[in-house]
């Protein structure tokens, strides 16, 4: 009897939550049991109903005592806390369940529940501590059972809700900085009543406050006259009226200047969304605004940079464009738009089958895609046809438009009309042939007279027995001899400034220069490799000498050797040898005209031609360590494996 009035009074709080039909089923039961105590057989099947009622609750509830003791615990509790109930009744406290950090709070509930319990609280939270050490959020529900120091718990797990609140307070936290980044605000309008509701987001916007413009509910009259810019007025009220009259698309969005409450102006742009009712009659308007002052001063600023950018090029004499990654133009000066004989806003968005034929848009399309996929800088010349004069020849250079991540965006290209130039450059190339043809032929002649004079002063030297004649006529002969090597040797340089400088590789030019020399035991070595520069095509020539001069004026050495070294931005070419050098008394003549041992004109005819592209030739050998010449190569005239300087 005494354990049925037991579980009577624990499960009296369970049943008040049961549904009506249960509790009177419950009740009655109970009421049986009471009325009918003599029959314990007939009462069992309702003490049976009451503890299935009791287990199968989908809520962990405990019946506790007031040292703490757990005297009754249903499953749901005993999957929660992970323990069989034959470990927990009688044995767990539930103070081993709790959170260390939440055991004080729930031990003050617990004492003041038994001592003052209206003053006690029934509901709260508190996290859960299972055998397996996982923590569960819990919402407890505790009441005291009537005329006991005993209570009951039913225990909620709230676990998976608190998560998804977390989720929403992040989303919202998320959401909030989002626009609060992007200077978002939100708004509606009631359309019945003509009024807009505002948060203090909104009225931070405006430089101002829910509490100092009275509210958040604001007459659209009142908004429109403090708010709104007078001349973007009529643009507003067009825009509301075609939203709620549903002329317009679902969303719709408008640019115009609000002023703020300290005089300001700034600029917004409003997206709009009307809702209607189940008649299609329109009731409420949703609003975002955005403050986009700074991306308008942006956008002024760079309409100003780019028309400052279109001044500069429209002024360039020669043909400029920029294009994107698909070869269509992005801007180009006046000068192209005058010679290709198409307006500029005609030609922006375009490629160049516009305004050149289908074969020179291959081209030019073709060039750019080189350009974009080496990302270097390219010089062309190149002749576009059906543009400008016929035949016009235009030398170009292409550069790439690269981002901050170094992706190329477009290109970049500058072309000048050269024809002119060509033109010229061919009158001297034919001037000059016209010259070396002349030189060739008087070259001839004076040699051929010149063997007539020295086969007649041979003569003369064999008749001739006054000793003073005979010198003056040995000397006489040698004068001749040089002055006919001198003539020889001019032929090998007739070609000088003839033909245009171009790129050569050092070392099969100096292995070129040199094949034909004989340099009987002395070694020749090249120690150069992928090394390019641009010279006079006789470069092969000022190589050929120095080796050769090496080799007649070294005296006893025994090796040439070539060299490269890349300092302070320079090309140094070396070619030194182990000979007797050059002494340093000579050393500052032997590039002038008038120094010579042997033809006269080696060195300086050398030195002529490498200066034709900027390059120069020293000797900075020890006399009587050998010689060493030094050819100096300026940054933009080298390259090294194929990249320029």
């Amino acid at each position: 009897m005494e354990q049925l009035e037991l579980l009577r009074r624990t499960l009296r709080p369970l049943l008040e939550r049961l549904p009506a039909e249960e509790q009177k089923e419950v009740v009655a039961a109970l009421a049986g049991m009471e009325s009918g105590i003599a029959s314990l057989t007939a009462g069992y099947d309702h003490i049976q109903r009451y503890r299935t009622v009791f287990e199968n609750t989908s809520t962990a509830v405990v019946a506790l005592k007031a040292d703490c003791t757990i005297n009754l615990a249903n499953t749901q509790f005993e999957q929660l806390a992970g323990y069989p109930k034959s470990e927990i009744e009688g044995k767990k406290r539930w103070t081993e369940f709790v959170v260390s950090e939440d055991l004080a709070r729930m031990r003050e509930q617990h004492l003041l529940r038994r001592e003052r319990e209206e003053s006690a609280q029934t509901q709260y939270e508190f996290r859960f501590l299972s055998r397996t050490g996982e923590i569960h959020d819990i919402f407890a529900n505790i009441d005291m059972v009537p005329g006991t120091r005993e209570s009951i718990a039913f225990l909620f797990d709230i676990t998976e809700q608190k998560k998804t609140e977390e989720i929403i307070r992040q989303t919202e936290a998320q959401l909030t900085n989002a626009m609060d980044i992007a200077q978002l605000v939100e708004w509606e309008e009631d359309v019945e009543s003509q009024t807009f509701t505002f948060n203090d987001q909104f009225y931070s916007l405006y430089g101002t406050t829910a509490a100092r413009e009275g509210g958040n509910v604001m007459p659209m009259e009142r908004y429109a006259r403090e708010f709104v810019h007078p001349d973007d007025l009529q643009v507003i009220a067009e825009v509301m009226a075609r939203t709620t009259e549903g002329t317009v698309p679902e969303v719709q969005q408008v640019e115009h200047r609000i002023i703020r409450k300290d005089g300001t102006i700034r600029h917004i742009i409003a997206r709009i969304k009307c809702v209607k009712d189940a008649n299609g009659k329109p009731v409420r308007v949703y609003g975002a605004n955005q403050d986009i002052t700074e991306r308008k001063r942006m956008e002024e600023a760079l309409q100003k940079k780019n028309a400052e950018l279109q001044t500069i090029i429209d002024n360039i004499p020669d043909l400029a464009w920029l294009t994107d990654t698909d070869s269509r133009f992005i801007a180009v000066n006046r000068k192209f738009s005058e010679v290709v004989e198409v307006n500029p806003e005609n030609l922006i968005g375009n490629t160049c089958d516009l305004c050149f034929g289908r074969r020179a848009a291959e081209i030019f399309e073709e060039e750019n895609r080189k350009v974009m996929a080496s990302k270097e800088q390219a010089v062309a010349e190149e002749s576009f046809i059906n543009v400008g004069q016929s035949g016009s020849i235009f030398e170009t250079i292409r550069s790439p438009i690269l981002d901050r991540s170094g992706e190329v965006i477009g290109t970049v290209g500058i072309a000048r009309d050269i024809t002119g130039r060509k033109k010229t450059e061919e009158a001297v190339r034919l001037a000059n042939k016209k010259l070396n043809l002349l030189s060739s032929i008087t070259r001839h002649d004076v040699l051929n007279q010149l063997t007539v004079v020295l086969g007649y002063l041979r003569l003369a030297e064999e008749q001739v027995t006054d000793p003073l004649l005979r010198d003056y006529l040995e000397k006489m002969s040698k004068a001749g001899e040089i002055a006919r090597r001198q003539i020889e040797f001019t032929r090998e340089y007739q070609e000088i400034g003839v033909r245009l400088p171009r790129w050569q590789d050092v070392r099969s030019t100096i292995l070129q220069a040199t094949k034909d020399l004989t340099p009987g035991l002395v070694t020749l070595s090249v120690d150069i490799r992928d090394v390019e520069v641009f010279a006079d095509p006789l470069l092969e020539k000022v190589f050929y000498n120095t080796v050769e001069n090496a080799l007649r004026h070294g005296g006893s050495i025994t090796k040439v050797k070539f060299s490269a070294e890349n300092s302070d931005g320079c090309l140094r070419i070396v070619c030194e040898d182990d000979g007797t050098g050059v002494p340093e008394s000579e050393k500052q003549h032997i590039f002038e005209r008038r120094y010579f041992n042997h033809t006269g004109f080696g060195l300086f005819l050398a030195k002529e031609v490498l200066a034709i592209t900027g390059l120069s030739i020293r000797e900075t050998g020890v006399p009587g360590e050998g010689a060493r010449f030094e050819l100096l190569v300026p940054a933009g005239v080298y390259r090294l494996n194929g990249q320029q300087s």
